[in-house]
């Protein structure tokens, strides 16, 4: 099969044996436990390469491709292989999809594969947005593949299950992160349009169990439920707002007015009375 041959190739170029595995700085020795490259300050992790049994330095993402390899030299790959070969596929869209030069675009590209084979999703769609940010910052919509951006985001996003305490929360990214989309790429009502042919899209629905109409609706959903409440915060600082204001404090104050009136009519009788008194004690005297 040609993904085991794959392997052997990469099990023999995978990993150093005195520099770092990522920025090949010379180390003073090779560490036998994990440790931080002084230069780079990256996490370094000595593992015996299976298929040779040989002593190695390897990178953070690599320790999928060492569980892979290990599977292979015990003779039960093709079980690990169907029960991950979804991770394999999202690595090789990914990579697909990032042919950048970019250092920083490229280390955004290891972190989004690494956080993929955790299945961190939360973690995906952080880098996602980052990188979106990142698009923003610099205004290179053209130099990017920012469908896929745009794709990763709104799956990972909308498509995720997020608890809290035992108790499933709302599928919401919130304003600040869906308006990048509308500043960056089109108006919500094209936004189906510009991601479905995506590999990012087709990938991430296939691994969370998601259908990329599901994302777009909650996505959509979002957007009206705030429109919503805007237009209702709106409307309560209009004029005719202060006018219902105004007639509400009136109605208050007419029936404080009419208690008046009945207060003076109550007394009427005893002032006559009490003139009366006075008369008839006058007319004695």
């Amino acid at each position: 099969m040609k993904r085991k041959e794959q392997l052997k190739v990469l099990a023999a170029n995978c990993g150093t044996t005195s520099q770092c595995p990522y920025c090949n700085y010379e180390l003073e020795r090779a560490p036998k436990r994990k440790a931080k490259c002084k230069s780079c300050k990256k996490p370094i992790y000595p593992r015996k390469e299976p298929l040779s049994g040989d002593q190695r330095l390897y990178r953070e993402g690599d320790l999928f491709l060492l569980e892979e390899l290990k599977a292979l030299a015990d003779g039960w790959w093709y079980d690990w292989y169907e029960a991950n070969k979804g991770v394999l596929n999202a690595r090789k869209n990914l990579a697909k999809e990032w042919n950048v030069a970019d250092a920083r675009w490229r280390e955004s590209h290891t972190d989004l594969a690494e956080a993929t084979e955790k299945q961190d999703w939360d973690l995906v769609y952080s880098t996602y947005e980052s990188m979106l940010r990142q698009v923003q910052r610099e205004k290179s919509q053209e130099k990017t593949p920012l469908e896929e951006l745009v794709a990763g985001l709104l799956v990972t996003g909308y498509g995720r299950e997020r608890s809290f305490n035992g108790y499933l929360l709302e599928h919401r990214i919130g304003r600040p992160q869906y308006m990048l989309i509308d500043q960056l790429t089109t108006d919500p009502s094209e936004v189906y349009e510009l991601v479905k042919g995506t590999n990012t899209a087709n990938t991430y629905c296939s691994l969370l169990n998601v259908s990329l109409d599901t994302v777009i609706n909650r996505y959509k959903g979002e957007l009206k439920e705030d429109d919503e409440i805007r237009n209702s915060l709106e409307q309560k600082g209009t004029p005719s707002s202060d006018r219902n204001i105004a007639s509400t404090l009136n109605v208050v104050e007419t029936p404080a007015k009419e208690s008046k009136k009945n207060n003076t009519a109550s007394k009427l009788p005893i002032l006559l009375l009490i003139v009366a008194v006075v008369i008839v004690i006058y007319m004695n005297t």
